[in-house]
């Protein structure tokens, strides 16, 4: 769990470090503009500092929370999972990959609080987000949907992609650690053996889904908080 949380948000925090470039750079030119004579451009100079430094905000503020260390000594409580998905959703902007990662048809329903850590549970859907996203290897374009679905006193939400799907042969041990078609990424064959592990510790699992059509699809059950 250490190593692949170690892979995961590293490279998640190589999104964020290249992102906070930009605002950096424009920060850095802006300051050496101003330095010479009066502007009456400096209306506009003096939003694009308050853009970038908004944009450098934000930006840091996830570096910090990715970055933080896991509480793995902490007890069950009530965990809201739209707070989570939006982070996820955050992170993955600043990725700015052409594969699209759409959250809407999870957000836009009344989701309960649900049991676990938040860390654990933010970590468990990372991983399965990763994986979608490393499933098109080097494709141009793909999309990458999050759904939910309340039943009883379960929450699923369906993470699928329109990738090449998952290969008969690998299925069976799809949740083996290292059991992996992929020959790189931060996963290594983890992603998702960690991300059952995580949600089976709060009453929840992590399934595959098989499908005659393109792409694959997991279901991560967790436990509503009552």
């Amino acid at each position: 769990m250490a190593a692949n949380r170690a892979a995961v948000y590293g490279q998640v925090s190589r999104w964020l470090i290249h992102d906070l470039r930009n605002p950096t750079q424009a920060l850095t030119l802006i300051t050496e503009l101003m330095g010479g004579e009066p502007d009456p451009g400096a209306e506009a100079a003096r939003r694009s500092v308050m853009e970038a430094t908004t944009h450098l905000t934000h930006s840091l503020e996830l570096l910090d929370r990715g970055l933080r260390t896991p509480s793995w000594g902490s007890d069950p409580a009530p965990v809201c999972l739209p707070d989570i998905l939006r982070f996820l959703g955050s992170l993955y902007r600043v990725h700015r990959s052409s594969i699209e990662l759409d959250l809407g048809p999870a957000l836009s329903v009344s989701l309960p609080a649900v049991i676990g850590v938040e860390d654990h549970l933010e970590h468990a859907l990372l991983n399965l987000v990763v994986n979608a996203l490393e499933a098109f290897g080097d494709g141009p374009q793909g999309r990458i949907s999050v759904e939910a679905e309340l039943d009883g006193p379960r929450l699923t939400l369906h993470v699928t992609d329109d990738g090449p799907g998952v290969a008969e042969e690998v299925r069976e041990r799809l949740f083996d650690p290292f059991a992996t078609t992929k020959r790189d990424g931060p996963s290594v064959g983890l992603g998702l053996p960690v991300a059952r592990k995580l949600l089976g510790w709060y009453g929840g699992s992590v399934r595959y889904l098989p499908s005659d059509g393109p792409g694959a699809r997991f279901a991560a059950d967790f436990a509503i908080w009552r």
